[in-house]
């Protein structure tokens, strides 16, 4: 009997793992436009279990990219095995009304308003709503939306989204034919967190998409399946970004005119590295390709700015990019230098773009939104034209 009661005692001891100290409570103060449950959603502890530093920091993080908070503070305090954790926010002021504005080298300008609120009820959803129209040219066009996004609505690991987008304009045919076209575009997608520091993220939708034209051309509906799936390792610092994400969409559908279904696959590689106190570099890389029937309409843009629409539309493109981001005044104003270079081709890669320009913004930390942003590139090359516009946007 005794050496049985040894035995237990030496299995307590020397195998069984010594449990660590636990939590006893987490205290969060601070908040003015977030509800404390959204902020409980985003940590990766809880009362009543052991506590770990390197939890705390994943806990962090996922507060930081929700992009609702310009400071998150943690004090750990411990005391005869007990810990109590206390979390200090500041959320930013999310309803935010934004003005577009944008200039052409025509004289042609484009103007409007939209109304962004980034933290709905407290609880991180948003909804956009939007009007734009181009105005001082013969043939203008105009776009309205809305878009709303439910946050980690679905079991606390899923979000929904859907929107309505309305864009009208005017084409050419190949025959020299002018019509008047409406898009019409209602997304609706779902996002899944597949771990609870939201790295690994999947997301499934559908997506409408009707061409109301006039004249000869004949309407067109398609249905498009939307997959996409985003590894996101980068972390909102609220002054700079850094880390990797990595991305890759599908869209596909089977379109009225063909047997065949039609669709695009695009990839994105973003790393971005800290340089000094708020310095940042950042190598970005993109590529595209149609797959399917799609006749000679539904062409991917590359994203290489400086360049006249025929220039950068086709089946194909790759391209890449390099900025260096600083701050000029302080933690308000910063400049990103950024040299692009890529190819837009249909079977083989057509001749290579390149362009140069820079990016000013001004930057409030305690505004979800309204960073003033003013960009111009240039295009290299006898191609090449400059391209500029003034407005405000969202830093992500």
């Amino acid at each position: 009997m005794k050496r049985l009661c040894l035995s237990l005692l030496l299995v307590y001891l020397f195998i069984l793992p010594a449990r660590g100290e636990v939590i006893e409570k987490i205290e969060i103060t601070g908040l003015k436009w977030t509800k404390k449950e959204l902020v409980l959603k985003e940590l990766l502890l809880k009362p009543g279990e052991e506590f770990n530093r390197e939890l705390l920091k994943l806990s962090i993080r996922n507060l930081l990219n929700t992009h609702l908070f310009y400071e998150v503070k943690s004090k750990v305090i411990k005391e005869k095995g007990k810990v109590v954790i206390k979390l200090k926010l500041k959320d930013k002021f999310p309803l935010v009304p934004l003005p577009r504005f944008q200039v052409k080298s025509s004289g042609a300008y484009k103007a409007g308003m939209e109304v962004r609120d980034y933290n709905l009820f407290g609880l991180g959803h948003k909804v956009f709503i939007g009007y734009v129209r181009w105005f001082n040219e013969d043939q203008p066009s105009k776009h309205i939306y809305t878009y709303t996004e439910l946050y980690r609505i679905i079991r606390n690991r899923g979000n929904l989204s859907f929107g309505v987008f309305y864009d009208e304009s005017y084409e050419t045919t190949t025959k020299g034919k002018e019509f008047k076209e409406k898009l019409i575009r209602a997304p609706v997608e779902t996002t899944f967190y597949l771990d609870r520091e939201k790295v690994n993220q999947l997301s499934v939708g559908i997506e409408s998409f009707s061409s109301l034209n006039s004249g000869s051309v004949k309407d067109t509906r398609l249905q498009y399946l939307t997959f996409s799936f985003l590894k996101d390792r980068s972390t909102d610092m609220v002054y700079y970004t850094i880390g990797k994400r990595a991305k890759i969409s599908f869209k596909l559908s089977t379109p009225k005119v063909s047997d065949f279904f039609t669709g695009e696959v695009l990839g994105s590689f973003t790393f971005s590295k800290r340089r000094g106190k708020l310095n940042t570099s950042t190598v970005s890389a993109y590529g595209g390709t149609k797959v399917g029937y799609s006749r000679e309409g539904l062409y991917l843009k590359a994203p290489v700015p400086g360049y006249s629409p025929e220039k950068v539309y086709n089946k194909k493109f790759l391209a890449v990019n390099y900025s260096y981001r600083f701050p000029l005044i302080d933690k308000s104003v910063f400049l990103k230098p950024t040299l692009w270079v890529g190819s837009s081709f249909k079977n083989r890669p057509r001749k290579l773009l390149s362009s140069a320009g820079i990016e000013l913004t001004a930057f409030s930390a305690r505004i979800a939104d309204g960073i003033i942003r003013f960009k111009i590139f240039k295009g290299i090359g006898r191609s090449g034209k400059t391209e500029s516009s003034f407005r405000l946007s969202f830093r992500w």
